[in-house]
C-alpha cells in the first residue's frame, strides 16, 4: 500500500472516529417527587422557565448542541431553590442560519416549597 493510501484512511479512520463523539448526548434524568409530598403546598406552586441553546455549523460541527438538555435541567434546579419540580414541559425548536442551525432547549415546570 502506498504512503498516501495510509495517509488518507487514516484521515478517513479519525475523521469518522470524531463524527461518532460529536454525536453523543449527555442524558437528562428528571426527577420525580411523589405528589404527597407537596400536596399541602399545592396553592403555592409558582412556575419557572430555563433554556439552553446549541449551534451546528456547517451542519456538521456541534457547538454546545448535545449538553443543552442538561444545561437547561440544571438551570431549572437552580432557580427551584430546593423545592419539589413537577410538570416539566420540554420544548424543542430550531432556526436554520446560513452557516448552520442553531438548537434550542426550552424547559417550563411548577416549582413547590418543601414543607
Amino acid at each position: 500500500m502506498k504512503k498516501s493510501q495510509k495517509l488518507l484512511g487514516m484521515a478517513a479512520a479519525t475523521l469518522i472516529a470524531f463524527s461518532m463523539v460529536g454525536c453523543s448526548g449527555v442524558p437528562v434524568y428528571i426527577e420525580s417527587t411523589a405528589p404527597k409530598l407537596y400536596e399541602n403546598n399545592k396553592d403555592k406552586g409558582r412556575e419557572i422557565t430555563a433554556s439552553a441553546s446549541g449551534f451546528q455549523l456547517l451542519l456538521f460541527i456541534p457547538i454546545d448542541v448535545n449538553e443543552r438538555q442538561n444545561t437547561a435541567y440544571e438551570s431549572l434546579k437552580s432557580q427551584a431553590g430546593g423545592g419539589y419540580i413537577t410538570d416539566v414541559k420540554i420544548k424543542e425548536s430550531w432556526t436554520y442560519a446560513f452557516i448552520g442551525t442553531s438548537y434550542k432547549t426550552t424547559m417550563t415546570a411548577t416549582v413547590y416549597p418543601r414543607n
